[in-house]
């Protein structure tokens, strides 16, 4: 009986044995099948399929660690980093020597700004594989962004010793003394790579600015010298010897090494662009500056004879001088070479305004428009020359369209009050006197528009408070303008008040700079209203004389 019962407890062990093995197996199939769809679907970047696959690999094997790293990398695609996170911690802890496991966790930390994590894993990681230069060079990054400056020296050395010399290192080894703020030891490093590499000119221009930085002017001259013997045509001599010079306050020498630099034909014309820019915003006020554009034009002019540059600083050279002519024949020269060249159309169009060449005006501002039909400054342009041709539609058509491009209210101020002026001298009075309603909302001090508004209402006999209330405002703006207070006037006339009328005419005559028949006349119909004859008829013939 005894017998018989172990081993019945046998058959039963040997079962429940069987049956486990078997489910292990299952699962293990089923952890293997999910795994490799989940590698499928990562390769097809279907991550939400991805992240299923490999979660339900995990729910067949818990203890996953791969499963775990493919999720890592998909949780973090998905958005969902604290995930990501937690699954890499979670597959180190399992395979602790996974070195890919641990590169990724790594970077975690690396993100998070959590750099003792990082540093204490990849010093681990370079001990191990110490061949390993991406992973060295990694682990010096972020001694770097840590602060750890002497730790990253000592990894410097380590990889030198590897790798060998290298200039990257070199010049890595240079920014840590630099931010360590020791100047010697960086004074010294430069020195080696110099004496390593005597013909590179370089590491020359770094030492003479450390010198530079730390008031050594004397040393900083001699390697400028050397860099010239070594190299005449150095590209970058003259800008280096340009920054000496002002900083020693010797303007005039730093200027020269300007004008050198933009001749200097090893030097990329990007950098000229950039340094000549620096120096005129910089000494904009200089008295000598207009003489300095001069010459630096002329260096362009001569070293680049098929850009635009020389020729735009010469245009705006002989502009600042009012020099119109020299200043057009620039503009056209610049555009020959850039034809949508806006610095060159606006001083095109500007000499015309000023050498009052009309013609040229109408073509070169419409042309200008073509170009820049959202710019108001050539509408502005455009409507004037064809106002002075009295072509008076064709130039509303300009300041129409030209308007809704202003940003500027003193801007759109002198357009409406042009459009209001043109619609009168057109006859439409409902449309001149919306323009001037426009002006004024906006200028309420505008005189000439306060004067001619006046005016025109008093000539029609129409809202005379409205013409008072401007003729009085503008004569208060601008008491002796003969012009404004014979609106003035005429408008009290229109209102009967003869005796006020002829007090503010009075005014009017004796500050006329010459007779104008127009003020006579008026003069003559107020005096006839107050009945003094005679003195009307005195300015009536004066008036007829004119």
């Amino acid at each position: 009986m005894g017998k018989r019962t172990r081993l019945l407890g046998l058959l039963v062990v040997l079962f429940f044995a069987t049956a486990l093995e078997g489910l292990a197996q299952g699962d293990l199939r089923k952890n293997a099948m999910y795994f490799s769809k989940g590698i499928e679907l990562k390769y097809k970047d279907d991550v939400d399929g991805a992240i299923e696959n490999f979660e339900k690999a995990l729910q067949s094997m818990p203890d996953d660690a791969a499963s775990m790293f493919e999720l890592s990398e998909q949780y973090v695609k998905a958005g969902r980093v604290e995930d990501a996170f937690a699954s890499i911690k979670k597959a180190v802890e399992l395979d602790p020597d996974n070195k890919w496991y641990q590169m990724r966790l790594a970077r975690f930390y690396r993100n998070f700004e959590q750099y003792a994590d990082f540093i204490q894993v990849y010093e681990s990681l370079t001990a191990k594989y110490p061949e390993d230069i991406d992973m060295l060079s990694e682990l010096i990054e972020v001694y770097l962004i840590a602060g750890e400056y002497d730790s990253a020296l000592n990894k410097l050395d380590l990889l030198e010793t590897q790798i060998g010399h290298n200039p990257l290192i070199s010049e890595q080894r240079l920014e840590i003394y630099k931010r360590q703020g020791k100047t010697k030891q960086e004074i010294a490093a430069l020195q080696e790579m110099i004496a390593q590499n005597p013909e590179n000119t370089r590491y020359y221009h770094i030492l003479a600015k450390v010198y530079m930085e730390n008031k050594k002017e004397k040393e900083a001259a001699k390697l400028y010298e050397q860099i010239k013997s070594i190299d005449p045509s150095d590209p970058y001599i003259n800008i280096s010897l340009l920054e000496y010079y002002e900083k020693k306050g010797d303007l005039d020498k730093a200027f020269e090494e300007l004008i050198a630099a933009i001749k200097n034909k090893n030097l990329d014309f990007n950098t000229k662009a950039n340094i000549y820019e620096y120096w005129f915003n910089k000494f904009q006020t200089s008295k000598n500056i207009d003489q300095q554009a001069l010459q630096a034009g002329n260096a362009f002019l001569e070293t680049y004879p098929d850009n635009k540059m020389g020729y735009l600083i010469l245009g705006s050279y002989y502009l600042n001088r009012k020099e119109y002519e020299p200043c057009s024949d620039m503009a056209r020269h610049a555009l020959t070479l850039d034809p949508a060249n806006y610095a060159a159309w606006q001083n095109l169009v500007w000499c015309d305004v000023s050498m009052n060449a009309t013609d040229s005006l109408m073509v070169h501002a419409t042309q200008a428009v073509q170009l820049y039909p959202t710019q108001p400054y050539f509408y502005w342009f455009a409507g004037s020359a064809y106002a002075m041709k009295e072509e008076d539609q064709e130039a509303i058509s300009y300041f129409e369209r030209g308007r809704r491009f202003v940003t500027d209210k003193s801007m759109l101020v002198d357009f409406d009050g042009m459009l209001g002026d043109l619609y009168h001298s057109l006859g439409d009075e409902e449309q001149a006197f919306l323009a001037y309603d426009r002006v004024l909302s906006n200028d309420p001090d505008k005189t000439l528009v306060l004067n001619n508004y006046a005016y025109y209402l008093a000539l029609g006999k129409k809202e005379l408070d409205k013409a008072l209330a401007m003729a009085s405002h503008a004569v208060e703006l601008e008491p002796d303008n003969a012009v404004y207070l014979d609106t003035y006037a005429w408008v009290l006339y229109q209102r009967g008040e003869y005796e006020a009328a002829e007090v503010q005419m009075s005014k009017s005559i004796k500050l006329l700079k010459q007779p104008d028949k127009t003020y006579y006349h008026h003069y003559a119909d107020i005096l006839e209203k107050l009945n003094k004859q005679d003195k009307a008829n005195e300015y009536r013939d004066k008036a007829a004389g004119l």
